[in-house]
């Protein structure tokens, strides 16, 4: 497995970002918020002056965090809102984002990366769950075929993530839509943490069962990309799932990951804390110190 890192979440500034990273020894990145938005809609320039501070570092790229189909409305009627104005994303119907799906594997090639990322869209602020029912399956399905064809058309991969603001934020949930789809253009961002994030009364019940280890078992031949986070659940709290460090939380991702990397899982494993920035480092240094990964 590749440890990796979304560069902002080290600093905003990527040669920054990319300085430091490769200080604690780490020489791959994923990229989502660089120049002030979302990696797919920088410009040509923009991606040129990209390639040359990563070449310049030595660092190689992981995956293009897009935002496709996140800050998409799954149904005409639905009102989607960003729930973080520091989480730069592209908006837009669902023919705006697949444009930008095609902006976002071209990037990716020019890149060197081998994935972009997508969601199974966000969840609507004026319509009430659970989500992820066999009405949202068909539509978000129906979506995903159409983004198998641009990256089958492109030669790229696009890897759902299971978001916890999202119709599907359950690795199960992702993963009965990559079966149902059914193309080795679409397959699975697990990302553990969202998991346990998920809010239990936004999930379909027959979808609850699942210990983040089930998840690693069943996910496993479909997973192309992985995030790393954690979270302590804190009832005091307006907002109880609190991010911490990667290794300070109540998922314990030593077996997780032990568990991948014994079953033959060989991409990369990124951070993505959503901590601060100094924090951020640290997590690095945390996962350093589990030095059985690759």
């Amino acid at each position: 497995m590749e440890k990796c890192i979304i560069t902002d979440q080290v600093d905003d500034d990527l040669e920054s970002a990319l300085k430091q990273i490769r200080d604690k020894g780490i020489h791959c990145v994923e990229l989502h918020n660089v120049h002030g938005k979302s990696i797919e809609a920088c410009s040509d320039e923009e991606i040129e002056q990209i390639k040359r501070l990563l070449d310049a570092y030595g660092m190689k790229v992981s995956s293009i965090a897009s935002t496709i189909f996140f800050l998409c409305p799954l149904y005409e009627s639905d009102q989607v809102s960003l729930f973080n104005p520091a989480f730069y994303t592209i908006e837009g119907d669902a023919d705006a984002h697949l444009a930008y799906a095609g902006r976002a594997c071209r990037i990716a090639k020019k890149l060197g990366a081998s994935v972009v990322r997508s969601f199974p869209f966000r969840a609507p602020d004026n319509r009430k769950g659970p989500f992820g029912t066999p009405a949202d399956y068909e539509k978000i399905v129906a979506n995903m075929r159409r983004l198998a064809q641009v990256g089958e058309q492109e030669g790229v991969v696009f890897a759902v993530e299971n978001c916890p603001y999202s119709h599907l934020p359950k690795g199960e949930m992702t993963l009965k839509l990559i079966k149902e789809v059914d193309s080795p253009y679409i397959r699975l961002l697990w990302d553990p943490a969202n998991s346990y994030r998920a809010e239990k009364k936004q999930v379909p019940d027959q979808y609850k069962t699942w210990s983040l280890l089930d998840e690693a078992r069943e996910l496993l031949p479909y997973i192309h990309h992985v995030h790393l986070k954690n979270y302590v659940y804190d009832e005091a709290c307006e907002k109880p799932f609190v991010h911490v460090p990667f290794l300070d939380g109540d998922i314990d991702f030593v077996p997780i990951l032990a568990y991948l990397k014994d079953h033959g899982y060989a991409g990369a494993v990124s951070l993505e804390p959503e901590v601060d920035h100094k924090d951020a480092l640290r997590c690095i240094d945390e996962l350093n110190a589990l030095n059985d990964l690759s």
